[in-house]
């Protein structure tokens, strides 16, 4: 698939905004009276529609997460001026840029602007919206799923890589059992491909585990509680040091945890 440099979000939210320009000019000139006040709140609430949908589509069906950044980042610079009769608005825009900047994930940095396009779509609907159409009022995009906020394949490819690496040099978790089983770069590779689709399957991405269950996987290995905590932990580092958020890596670590009866053995 054809990929576009990052900037492009910039650059559509800008073109999405060139029908407000005359009313950037006119509010310079002087204030807007009450009535173009409503009128460039309509135009806004119109717009926010194409830029929540655009965003939308950049990032479940394109997979360009910096895309659908830079697209409600360069939305909401653009809007912002326009809001003056709106500073609660503003504010919420401040303060979404301020949250972004917190995320290591450009897709988390995402979901935090799109918190204030939310808020603005909502406090901006016109009345007769709000009798006629509620339930058309919010563009109808579902709520990331646990793998998309973990950063996709992408992302969840990488953690696993630095979590296998990490657990198979501690003795703690006892990774080949003693030295009874062999990892070669072509087993390890295949290891981290089927964990990354364990990860999907658990936390609603497209790739599914077709390998054995956990309880045949390690069936005769003798895995101790104490080994299966010490790889746990380096699963949660992993995570954190590649920018889940702390609800995320919790939602992990509780999925990892149900399979402790199937992988632990009772003497």
């Amino acid at each position: 698939m054809m990929r576009f440099p990052a900037c492009q979000g910039f650059v559509t939210a800008c073109i999405l905004c060139l029908g407000l320009t005359g009313a950037i000019r006119a509010q310079e000139r002087q204030p807007a009276r009450i009535d173009q006040q409503k009128d460039l709140d309509k135009q806004i609430y119109t717009l926010l529609k194409d830029v929540i949908n655009k965003g939308a589509d950049l990032y479940t069906k394109e997979g360009d997460r910096a895309g659908c950044y830079r697209l409600y980042e360069g939305s909401l610079m653009t809007l912002r001026p326009l809001l003056a009769h709106h500073p609660d608005l503003q504010k919420a825009i401040d303060a979404s840029f301020a949250k972004a900047e917190q995320e290591k994930l450009v897709g988390n940095r995402a979901f935090a602007l799109r918190e204030a396009l939310d808020k603005m779509r909502t406090e901006l609907k016109p009345a007769q919206a709000q009798k006629t159409a509620p339930a058309a009022a919010q563009p109808n995009t579902p709520p990331p799923t646990l793998w998309q906020r973990l950063g996709g394949e992408q992302n969840v490819t990488r953690v696993i890589a630095d979590f296998v690496d990490r657990a198979a040099k501690d003795p703690k978790v006892n990774f080949d059992r003693n030295g009874k089983y062999k990892f070669d770069a072509a087993k390890l590779a295949d290891l981290k491909k089927k964990l990354v689709a364990m990860v999907s399957e658990a936390s609603g991405g497209p790739l599914k585990y077709t390998g054995k269950s956990m309880k045949e996987v390690h069936k005769g290995m003798g895995v101790t509680d104490a080994e299966f905590d010490a790889l746990a932990a380096h699963l949660k580092k992993a995570l954190e040091d590649h920018g889940a958020r702390p609800a995320d890596v919790a939602a992990v670590l509780k999925a990892v945890g149900n399979t402790r009866a199937d992988i632990v053995e009772r003497k």
